[in-house]
């Protein structure tokens, strides 16, 4: 289904400025996909579930990038509808999506129109915290017409520099360390607008573990083990063995065409929720 908006114009293109600058400093960030970088700053309660589902979607997705190179075509364009687009804030929309707190963050392809937005709803600042939207302008100004990419923060460092999670840097899904360039923060309501919704109380879905399990590479731990005793609990035919190998994506996919979920073989909230409906 599409989601784009037919008004909507398409976004400007970053292809040769979303890089890193001298001014961000050294990129001691990993890249490997899942990988974690510890906030230092902290949220609570039904904010904190928001904001750590979106930046688990982000996470799972370093590395990705388009196809053919240089042709801003891949699966997140495809999603939103808009043609082969640049796709940095498409990107966002769709982690948020996959998060369950896309009324949050908001469905925008066109940069500024999404910080407007913010800014509109009185959640527009200069501070950065763990989730926030971040939007940057390259040519320096503090002007929100002239934002031209975006990405979402994972953690803020005591040097002021910030770590992001960003689409569309350098024709990738990347994690970077930023401080040039920053007009901005919208901060998602989190908390009221649809991080995923906590687990029925009575002895129903334990709480989603907080990642996207999926493969390749195998994903192993006890959540994985979790999913799939309930899932053999339901009947399906799988190992419980605590690795999510090409058996339990099988079994994920047969189960989301099942419940009418996305059929993506990966286990995000919906998909772990609806294992115990």
């Amino acid at each position: 289904m599409s989601l784009a908006t037919s008004s909507e114009p398409k976004p400007p293109e970053p292809r040769n400025q979303a890089r890193t600058y001298p001014e961000d400093g050294p990129q001691d960030v990993p890249q490997t996909p899942g990988s974690v970088v510890e906030p230092e700053t902290a949220l609570a309660g039904a904010a904190a579930g928001g904001a750590d589902a979106m930046l688990a979607a982000a996470r799972g997705e370093l590395g990705q990038g388009e196809h053919p190179p240089g042709s801003n075509h891949n699966k997140y364009t495809d999603w939103y509808g808009l043609g082969d687009a640049p796709w940095c804030d498409i990107f966002m929309a769709w982690c948020a999506d996959r998060a369950g707190c896309l009324k949050a963050v908001g469905r925008f392809a066109y940069t500024p129109w999404h910080a407007q937005w913010f800014k509109d709803h009185g959640r527009w600042g200069d501070v950065p915290r763990k989730g926030a939207i971040v939007f940057y302008d390259w040519g320096g100004s503090r002007d929100i017409d002239a934002i031209d990419h975006v990405g979402v923060v994972e953690a803020v460092r005591g040097d002021g520099t910030i770590v992001t999670l960003e689409g569309n840097t350098e024709d990738m899904v990347r994690r970077r360390v930023r401080s040039f360039g920053i007009v901005g923060y919208g901060y998602p309501d989190y908390a009221s607008g649809g991080g995923p919704a906590p687990a029925p109380s009575g002895g129903s879905a334990p709480a989603w573990p907080g990642r996207f399990l999926r493969q390749p590479p195998v994903m192993t731990g006890g959540d994985v083990r979790t999913w799939q005793q309930r899932m053999s609990d339901r009947g399906w035919n799988l190992a419980v063995d605590g690795a999510y190998g090409p058996g339990s994506e099988s079994v994920c996919r047969r189960f989301q065409s099942e419940k009418s979920l996305e059929v993506d073989g990966v286990v995000g909230p919906l998909t772990w929720r609806a294992a115990w409906s």
